[in-house]
């Protein structure tokens, strides 16, 4: 199976995303990376040198998924374009994925969201997509939660590939974000899980058998004394 990882921009897969893709990648699935803007606003440099830099960070960040594809759009201009949609749904039929994996139209960043518009624009009802949570999962229902515990250190040393980002903070942001979604499974400390949202259309209307699994639930206890346990 071909899986279709797309971020806004240089870090976000990493951030995002990793722990499932990571997960489908061991399990024997083509993994395709692809980042859309070239990120020359996320930080102190001159344009050119940080977008060197950055294009130079994804690839160390996701060398053990895959060689990011890199469509250079300029970074927070992402949007309305024609030319941007032409480029991304170029880009997606080429590989021809079976899953592709990407940012929620709810998210905090014009970027990601308009992202997530172009790319659904652009594979219609004819590629399913899987949208990724968005920072501290604000204003994202999720229905899909994968244990990525045993990924979660890799997670965490791509992310820190980012230097010219502070990548620190990111990792603090999603440990806290991934260990509250595996809370809501009612999963034991210690596990971490992603969390995603799929809406079911023709012809995929159940793409459960594709993924990993969610975090094992604990059962709750019924103490006669003090309830719920």
């Amino acid at each position: 199976m071909k899986i279709l990882a797309i971020g806004a921009h240089p870090d976000d897969i990493e951030i995002f995303m990793y722990g499932l893709v990571s997960i489908l990648k061991k399990k024997g699935n083509q993994v395709f990376t692809m980042i859309a803007t070239d990120g020359a606003k996320g930080g102190s440099f001159a344009d050119d040198l940080l977008i060197k830099k950055r294009e130079e960070e994804a690839i160390a960040g996701l060398k053990n998924l895959s060689i990011p594809i890199f469509l250079n759009i300029p970074d927070s201009e992402l949007g309305d374009d024609p030319v941007h949609k032409k480029i991304i749904k170029e880009n997606i039929f080429t590989i021809m994925p079976d899953l592709i994996i990407t940012h929620s139209q709810q998210d905090y960043h014009a970027d990601h969201r308009a992202l997530s518009v172009l790319t659904s624009n652009s594979v219609s009802h004819y590629i399913p997509i899987l949208y990724c949570d968005t920072l501290m999962g604000v204003n994202f229902q999720p229905n899909y939660y994968i244990d990525i515990t045993n990924h979660f250190e890799m997670k965490k040393e791509a992310v820190l590939k980012h230097n010219t980002q502070k990548p620190q903070r990111f990792v603090e942001l999603f440990k806290l974000m991934n260990t509250y979604r595996a809370a809501q499974c009612n999963a034991p400390k210690g596990i971490f899980a992603e969390a995603y949202s799929f809406t079911p259309c023709f012809p995929f209307s159940d793409i459960r058998e594709i993924l990993p699994p969610s975090p094992k639930l604990r059962p709750f206890h019924i103490d006669n004394q003090n309830g719920f346990l």
